[in-house]
């Protein structure tokens, strides 16, 4: 799994691999073997492969994340490429305007029909993508004024889908 950290303006890749005990991890350009020691919730425990111990506490508004070694604490922003994508996306959107695939795949269902009133929320298209379906849903209340799929259809990375009219 692939992660992006932000701290202090700057940009860190963080990577993640399950090993048969552990994970690999690498951050930055240095890898590391980490041992989950505790999990709970919002709270992970691991071990370094040096033995040092490291603590991350995960906040309640998803992507927000303290990570306390020895006796200094930081503040991270964590979040996976995708859902930065995503959320760009919805950013640009505003209150209405194109839904486009975020990855290349085949539409599996069109949910929606041109005239549609639509709710923030509610599924608009199914995109079979890397062998899993995932519902495109409307990031804002409007009518639909357009769609630009029909079900079979393979569509590109960032291919407009549906497009919404803001009320």
């Amino acid at each position: 799994m692939k992660f992006i950290a932000r701290h202090a303006g700057e940009e860190i890749p963080i990577e993640v691999e399950r090993l048969a005990s552990g994970y690999r991890v690498r951050v930055g350009e240095r890898w590391f073997i980490v041992d989950l020691a505790e999990a709970g919730r919002f709270l992970r425990s691991f071990r370094l492969e040096d033995g040092t111990q490291l603590a991350l506490i995960h906040h309640r508004d998803g992507t927000m994340h303290e990570i306390s070694l020895a006796d200094s604490t930081v503040h991270v922003d964590i979040t996976d490429p995708l859902s930065l994508k995503r959320k760009r996306i919805e950013d640009e959107m505003g209150a209405g305007g194109a839904i486009r695939a975020l990855m290349p795949g085949r539409i599996v269902r069109v949910m929606v029909h041109k005239g549609d009133a639509v709710r923030k929320g509610a599924g608009l298209v199914v995109l079979e993508a890397m062998k899993m379906e995932n519902e495109i849903q409307a990031p804002t209340e409007g009518i639909v004024d357009e769609v630009f799929v029909e079900a079979g259809q393979t569509v590109e990375s960032g291919a407009e889908l549906v497009h919404i009219a803001a009320l």
